[in-house]
């Protein structure tokens, strides 16, 4: 017969047998809810005294509580509420922080959009170009957008919410820049849209932002989904060009978005002094980005938006955008004015068609140029004819007889070749 187990120093009544050797107790039946529960092996088994003696004080007074809880309020036998006690104990001592798991069997996510096609939310992208590009006016327009729920140049805005902006240079204009576009489109008087009015250095005080970030978010009832940085030359404290201070303020910015997973954070930028075709400084920061964009002037003054990198989406087509200048209006009515009464103006973007670089490849029509152009952005200068198809649908409403007759007539010019469901680029195609 098992040793009885000790409770509070006295032994439990002993337990006899019946004549066919089955074990009954001597105690009478338990009252209440624990009367009619089924016995299990648990009944007659102590939980592991070694493990309770193993506890800290804090836990050993937390398991005697949770035991008389389980005992008392689930009719539990003292066996069972001692196990479950412990169960819960040791399981609050596993790490809470990452860890690793298994990827075979795990569901795969569709991309979450920001804008749809543009950015993604909980990424990292940059936006760079030189001087004259008007990137801050094309970043403004998006973070409108994404406030007010507007589609963005026939982009639809997937998940609204607020936006915070980090202006490292040029607040003021900022403020004109963004009443601009207001006065043009959709009053953002009351849209969740905010800036820092703080001095920025991700090097030595990214702290500061963080807990004016943490604290505005608090206070924000929409969702946030975006922040600005502009310029990261400006916002890092220290020089673009070093590596080691590109990684520490990358790792600040990955700081926030482990904070705030669905944010995605933007980061403006200018291109390199010789190399117009990357962003300057360190390479580490195209590495990390997620997606990146290169805006420039075209010959005809036309502002060229070219998406250079997507980890995780097709390449979005070429995209053009012409600067128009427009009269600032205040709250009365009238156009604002300084002392000199010269009229306040900035500028706002608005959508053109884009028109691939001329005098390279001749005689192509518009659905020509459209195919071409997204072709050569594609990764590897390839991609598969019936996602090409749906794009340029989407966006511009593009009929497949027309993607046919074009496709075949570039086809014919050596410009593109076919390889099985795939558009490619030829030599001659690449401009």
């Amino acid at each position: 017969m098992r040793e009885a187990l000790q409770k509070n120093g006295r032994p439990r009544e002993d337990r006899g047998s019946t004549p066919d050797g089955s074990a009954r107790s001597q105690a009478a039946a338990p009252q209440g809810a624990a009367a009619g529960r089924k016995k299990t092996l648990k009944d007659n088994i102590p939980p592991n005294r070694e493990k309770v003696n193993n506890l800290t004080p804090d836990e050993l007074e937390r398991f005697t509580e949770l035991a008389a809880k389980y005992e008392n309020d689930a009719g539990m036998n003292r066996a069972d509420a001692e196990a479950r006690a412990l169960s819960d104990i040791l399981a609050a001592r596993k790490p809470k922080g990452p860890r690793f798991v298994k990827i075979g069997g795990a569901a795969i996510k569709p991309i979450q959009w920001l804008i749809r096609g543009f950015l993604e939310t909980g990424s990292l992208a940059m936006i760079f170009g030189d001087s004259g590009t008007l990137k801050t006016f094309l970043i403004i327009a998006a973070c409108c957008c994404i406030a007010t729920g507007r589609a963005f140049f026939g982009m639809k805005v997937q998940h609204p919410g607020a936006v915070y902006y980090v202006a490292a240079e040029g607040q003021h204009g900022l403020i004109r820049r963004f009443h601009a576009w207001s006065q043009e489109n959709l009053p953002i008087l009351d849209a969740p849209i905010y800036r820092f009015d703080g001095i920025v250095n991700l090097s030595i005080a990214a702290d500061i932002l963080l807990k004016a970030l943490e604290a505005v978010i608090a206070e924000e009832k929409a969702p946030p989904v975006l922040v600005v940085i502009d310029t990261w030359a400006r916002s890092l404290g220290s020089d673009d060009c070093d590596t080691t201070a590109a990684a520490e303020g990358l790792g600040k910015l990955d700081f926030i978005r482990s904070k705030f997973p669905e944010i995605c954070i933007l980061v403006v930028h200018h291109t390199g002094h010789a190399n117009k075709e990357r962003a300057r400084g360190a390479s580490l920061l195209h590495a990390a980005v997620d997606s990146e964009y290169r805006l420039e002037k075209d010959k005809s003054g036309n502002i060229i938006l070219t998406n250079t990198k997507s980890k995780e989406s097709e390449l979005l087509p070429p995209m053009a955008f012409r600067p128009r200048r427009v009269n600032l209006i205040g709250e009365d009515g009238n156009f604002i004015s300084g002392d000199d009464f010269e009229i306040e103006t900035s500028v706002v973007l608005e959508k053109v068609e884009y028109t691939a670089p001329s005098g390279e490849i001749g005689g192509l029509g518009k659905n020509q140029e459209r195919i071409l152009a997204s072709v050569t952005a594609a990764s590897g200068s390839r991609i598969e004819a019936d996602h090409l198809l749906e794009i340029l649908k989407g966006r511009f409403n593009l009929k497949k007889d027309a993607f046919d007759k074009s496709v075949l007539s570039l086809v014919e010019r050596d410009l593109l070749k076919l390889d099985g469901a795939f558009i490619c680029l030829t030599g001659a195609g690449n401009v």
